[in-house]
């Protein structure tokens, strides 16, 4: 599992420290975990198999977040299938980029990494659960499915 982070939200001006290490001296790999690589000076995130780039300064690259609603019974969301979190209306979720493998894009449910494979599984623009994510909760959305894409060719 995961941890929960006590205030999620970072207010105006506020900063966050992403651990700075050598590509040496990179931690074991868990899955969600961000490094700054002082050897390639790039931002690293490790998707449950290797070590990918996340950003280099001569190649930028912008990352791209969606958000769906779990409803307690739908298992497959994206190509029009499962809730838009925008609208919470079904079907109607769909991936604003299609990358090409499941190792291409990070997912949580409520704040917590999903491994793929493991607990999901990605196929055409559809990212398909084991177990339905749970419906929201009513006071915290706490059970939002957010996609980080557009890391697929990064390298490593």
């Amino acid at each position: 599992m995961g941890r929960f982070v006590k205030n999620p939200v970072l207010t105006q001006g506020s900063t966050v420290e992403i651990p700075s290490v050598s590509t040496a001296n990179r931690p074991t790999g868990a899955n969600g975990k961000i490094i700054f690589n002082t050897t390639t000076s790039t931002y690293q995130v490790y998707n449950g198999a290797a070590w990918y780039n996340v950003s280099e300064a001569s190649r930028e690259k912008t990352l791209v977040i969606d958000k769906f609603q779990g409803d307690g019974s739908t298992t497959v969301f994206g190509n029009g299938s499962g809730l838009d979190l925008a609208t919470f209306d079904g079907p109607g979720a769909t991936l604003s980029v299609t990358p090409d493998a499941a190792t291409d894009m990070l997912v949580f449910v409520g704040g917590i990494t999903q491994t793929p494979g493991t607990n999901y599984t990605y196929t055409g623009g559809q990212i398909t659960f084991g177990s339905p994510p749970p419906s929201n909760d009513g006071s915290t959305n706490g059970h939002i499915v957010t996609v980080i894409h557009n890391l697929q060719k990064l390298g490593e």
